[in-house]
């Protein structure tokens, strides 16, 4: 009996030993997570833009205009906005760009948070937006109504302190008549475009043959509105239609002028003869030279004509 009473004392220490053991392995493990913890590091951004492949633009400038060198976007629970920074051939402060805003939902919620709304081109909010990104330069706005495929549009010009040509020009597209239930969309489209060398004309023709590359994938999603009507007298007997630069709306007008002007030119080339003279053979009388007609001045077709931007 006294054996067995002093059994339970010889195995006081193991017991002390294990404890000890198993207190310090959990020190480990709680040093060890305390230790990861402190070493990762989550890299945070204020902004939520980002930037995207190229080929996403939702704007795609025309053949032969500037490039498209970076796309940055923000993305909206009811749309998206990107800035299309191009290709800048100038020394005017800022970047030529276009900002363009795609709204899936034109009955959005003000107090949404991250929401994206579509504000009035009023002047003062297109001033403002001048000033912004064409700092410095003294902007003019045209009172020449102008549209492209997409309807009509307002554009400014100026020129800058360095000699630059610059162009400031607004659009927004949405359907004609408001849907009550179901909205159809809209988009907004700016273009910063300041160039050394181009003209008015050239700058112009950037926002009259862009492309709209993107969409949303839904029946109601429309702020183009209703296709337009085809031609009154297309399929129709007796109307001929003749290609781009052979005639206009009706054709023969243009034929018949050109007709005209050719049987003038020639009435004219007939007319003007040189006078008879009695030349000695041992004389030679000067060439007589017919007079030449002024060139007429070049004018682009499909494209109003754009008065000059103001000098400074």
């Amino acid at each position: 009996m006294a054996h067995s009473a002093r059994r339970p004392e010889t195995f006081r220490p193991a017991r002390a030993v294990a404890r000890k053991a198993l207190s310090c392995l959990a020190a480990g493990i709680v040093l060890m997570t305390v230790s990861a913890c402190a070493g990762r590091s989550d890299l945070g951004f204020a902004s939520l833009m980002s930037e995207v492949p190229a080929a996403r633009a939702i704007v795609v400038p025309p053949p032969g205009g500037p490039s498209v060198v970076a796309v940055l976007q923000q993305q909206y629970q009811d749309g998206l906005s990107q800035e299309i920074a191009l290709s800048t051939a100038s020394l005017t402060t800022g970047q030529n760009a276009f900002y363009v805003s795609l709204l899936n939902n034109t009955a959005g919620n003000m107090e949404v948070p991250n929401s994206l709304t579509l504000p009035s081109m009023t002047p003062d909010r297109l001033q403002r937006e001048m000033e912004e990104r064409m700092p410095g330069v003294e902007m003019e706005t045209s009172l020449v109504y102008v549209q492209n495929r997409f309807g009509p549009f307002g554009f400014a010009t100026g020129r800058s302190s360095t000699g630059d040509l610059c162009l400031y020009a607004w659009q927004q597209i949405e359907p004609g008549e408001p849907a009550i239930f179901v909205p159809g969309g809209a988009i907004s489209v700016r273009l910063r475009l300041c160039d050394a060398d181009a003209s008015v004309d050239q700058l112009l023709r950037v926002f009259y043959g862009y492309t709209i590359a993107a969409y949303y994938r839904q029946e109601s999603w429309n702020p183009y509105g209703d296709p337009p009507s085809p031609p009154q007298h297309l399929g129709e007997k007796d109307a001929p239609m003749y290609p781009l630069g052979l005639g206009d709306s009706e054709g023969r007008a243009t034929v018949a002028r050109r007709r005209n002007n050719i049987e003038s030119t020639r009435q004219v080339t007939t007319s003007v003869r040189a006078p008879r003279r009695t030349i000695d053979k041992d004389t030679i009388a000067p060439a007589i030279q017919s007079p030449a007609a002024p060139p007429e001045p070049a004018v682009p077709s499909g494209y109003p004509i754009v008065p000059p931007p103001p000098v400074q």
